[in-house]
Parts: structure tokens; sequence; C-alpha cells
């Protein structure tokens, strides 16, 4: 009965879609890009900046983003706390960092954040959007992706007022903040990026949540809107063409290899999934915010990692109530994912954890100590349209083949998003206790290449 749902679903969101699109053999020249990063010691190494370009085919939006990342540089820079045991680039950071995502055709969405950290504790992280068309040049604003009799201010107003409300339950929060950040007026300005299948509006947390220093991520999934939109706004967010696959990172954070992958992930215009540990997270909340911030998504792989084979069903929900309590202290939201340690997912099914469970179609057995030219092996050799990808960003080796994977999968016309994403774009609406390995065409099983196993 779930997979006849979920092929009637994906048929009727196919209704917003082309028919039979023809799938993009690589992906078109107009998207070639590539980062210009600089990095620099101030007074003695008691300051650390890194900041990064992102160059692209249209001279006038790389004069945009430049403009956006030196404004942070010379805004922020002011601010830091010097460093004086001179240990600045783990101890007094600004992070100047470009996120992009490739949508349509010819459209680049963008987030520019500025991220200012001291002894390991985020400071500030302001951020300014910008969306291209890189024919032209030319911004897109919402304005121009909604007519303004369209009902999607109404659905954006409501998903805002609901979502800004529910996060960091133990914080004191501004209602009157909230309601001005609802109004039209601020929708129609509100900063917005575009990816693979979702709108995401962004805010600082600090706008609501007074003290709190980070980001919140109000998001809409291209099927709930693409009816909404206007011609304009259907050709941007008509990615029919693209195959999609979604990376899914597992047992981390961890300090340093963590950051790497995501350095490495943003140039490749990636968005992932982080299936982290607790304890590890715990451990490292600065990683957490950071991924969070950069518009990946945060999920669960238990406090402990610990075989549900080894405990009750009312410790394995312990382990997710403790875990998610956890992350919801760093990012205000409650997960809504789940991975099994170790894939053995049976016991956390019959212990009613009541979150959808990802599995995986792809595995790079980066755990198992291979080089990063083999991990990136496991991914060439084995992907198709519609997998989840295993990896661990606890390794020492991942964040290495990261650039090899991300540009292996754009040259031959993949997006690489979350596997949210990858599920919506494929008609499936994830249930608690369902066990997910890929998404294709609203199919959401075991796949029996016998080259892939658990």
């Amino acid at each position: 009965m779930k997979r006849m749902t979920a092929l009637l679903l994906c048929a009727l969101l196919g209704l917003c879609l082309p028919a039979q699109a023809e799938k993009y053999d690589a992906a078109p020249a107009i998207f070639d890009v590539r980062y210009q990063t600089m990095e620099r010691k101030e007074d003695d190494n008691r300051y650390f900046i890194s900041k990064e370009y992102l160059i692209t085919t249209n001279e006038t939006v790389n004069e945009w983003l430049k403009n956006a990342a030196d404004a942070f540089d010379e805004q922020l820079f002011p601010t830091m706390q010097p460093d004086p045991s001179k240990n600045a680039r783990r101890n007094s950071r600004l992070d100047i960092e470009t996120l992009h995502y490739l949508t349509g055709e010819s459209c680049l969405s963008t987030l520019v954040l500025g991220r200012v950290s001291f002894d390991r504790v985020q400071v500030c992280s302001p951020f300014v959007t910008a969306t291209f068309d890189l024919e032209t040049g030319e911004q897109i604003a919402l304005t121009d992706l909604f007519a303004p009799d369209s009902a999607a201010w109404t659905l954006m107003a409501q998903r805002v007022e609901s979502h800004l409300n529910s996060l960091f339950e133990q914080d004191q929060r501004q209602p009157e903040a909230v309601s001005a950040l609802c109004t039209r007026q601020a929708l129609e300005s509100a900063a917005f990026t575009l990816s693979g299948y979702e709108l995401t509006l962004h805010y600082e947390a600090s706008q609501v949540y007074p003290g709190r220093a980070g980001l919140m991520h109000v998001r809409f999934f291209y099927d709930e809107l693409r009816p909404l939109m206007t011609p304009l706004g259907q050709r941007h967010t008509d990615n029919s063409r693209w195959k999609m696959v979604a990376f899914t990172c597992d047992d981390g954070p961890r300090y340093g290899q963590t950051q790497n992958t995501l350095t490495n992930f943003r140039h490749g215009g990636a968005r992932a999934t982080f299936f982290t540990v607790g304890k590890n997270a715990a451990d490292s909340p600065d990683v957490v915010m950071r991924a969070f911030d950069q518009n990946h998504i945060i999920a669960s792989h238990s406090y402990n990692h610990y075989s549900g084979y080894t405990m009750k069903p009312e410790t394995m929900r312990q382990e997710v109530a403790d875990h998610n309590a956890l992350l919801q202290q760093y990012t205000g939201e409650n997960v809504t994912l789940f991975r099994a340690p170790g894939g053995t997912y049976p016991p956390w099914i019959e212990a009613d954890i009541h979150l959808p469970i990802l599995q995986w179609s792809v595995d790079t057995y980066d755990y198992t100590g291979k080089t990063y030219k083999k991990i990136f092996y496991s991914v060439r050799n084995n992907v198709k349209d519609g997998d989840l990808i295993l990896c661990h960003d606890s390794g020492a080796e991942l964040y290495k083949a990261v650039p090899l994977m991300t540009e292996y999968l754009k040259k031959n016309g993949y997006l690489m998003v979350t596997a949210e994403e990858l599920a919506r774009a494929n008609g499936v609406i994830m249930e608690p206790n369902v066990v997910y390995y890929r998404f294709i065409d609203g199919d959401y099983s075991k796949r029996t290449d016998s080259n892939l196993q658990d």
C-alpha cells in the first residue's frame, strides 16, 4: 500500500514537470565555476582570516560576489577578539564562505556567510544571499518568482510564523519580531536560495532569539510552490533534466575532518545530510552549527552509536531523544531523519523511534581505510540517478575524495541534494519507521545490484 501511495504521489507531482525530460549528460557550460581562497594572519598571528571568492562565467555576478565578501572582511575584522596564544587559525577566526547551488538551465543561487569565532565558539554569522541568471547577470527576486496575487505569499507567511516560533524551546523568543518577518513587505525582501528541489528562506537567529549566533532556515519543496510560481519561477526551478543524488555522512562531527569535508562540499556546490553521533556533536558544537548554517541537514545517528541489538526499546528511544535534545540546543530544530548505527535498522523499527530510517544504495566503504581515490572509484563505478551515497566525515580520507566525486557528478549531469530533496523530487514523502535505500521515480526499495550490500 505504501509503495502504491508513493507512486501515485510521484505521478501527481509529475504534473508540475515536463514529461520524460531528457537528462543532461553533463552540466551546461554556463555553470562552470571555481573558487579563489585567500588566507592571512594579522597582528603576529592573533587573528586569522579566510576569505573565498566564487568565480563564475558572468563578470557581473563575480563583481557582486567579490564585493559581498570584501564587505564582510571590512565589517567584521574590527570586531574580532585577539588570540593571546597566537594560534589564531584555531582560536580567533573570520571565515567568509560562499555557497552556491545550480538550478534550471542558467540559475545560480548563492549564500555568502561571514562567520566570526573565538576559542571555537561562534560569535556571529551575518550573511547575504543573491540568485542570478548567469545568462544576463541579473538578480532574481522573490517577486520575480511569485506574482502579487499568488497564494505562495500566504503559504510562506504561515510557515515562517510556525517554524520560527518552534525553535530553541528553552530560549526567550521575541514574538513581535516573528510577526514583523511575516508581513508581505518583509517576505518580498527576504533572503532566499534555490537549490535542487528546495526554496529556503534564511534568517539570523538573533532576529528572534537574542544572543543566538547562527542561522534559521525555513524550507519549501518545489512541488509545493511550482503551481504558484510565475513562468520565470517555474523555468528556474525546473530541474527535470538533471539527475540527482544525495551524499549522506555518518559518525561525525570530528574537528578538522568535518570542516575540510564542509569546505569541499561547498566548493562542489553540494548539499549533504549529516547523520551525527550525539557524543561527537557534544564535543564539537561549533562544527554542527557550521554545517547547519551552510544549509546542510543535520540528522540523527543515535547518541552513543550502540547497536540496537544490544539495547532495550526504551533505551533506544532515549538515545534518539537525548540526541535530538542536544541538536535542538545548537540548531533550534528537531531532527527529522535517522540512520541506525551499522545500518542495523530492524530493532529501531521495533522500538518505534518515529523517524524515517535511511539506508543507502552506494557505499563508499571509506571507513575501511581506503585511499581517497578508491573512495571516489566506489562512487564513479556504481552511482545512478536517485542514489543515497554512504560516507563518513569522521574519516581521514573522505574530504580528499569529495572534490573528485563532486566534479565527476557535475560533469555527468548530477545535482547533489539533501536526502529530503531527493525524496520529494521523486515523489516520496518519508514516513516514520519506514526504511529507505534510494529514491527514483517513487521507488525507495533496496537496489539488488550484486556489488551493493548493506
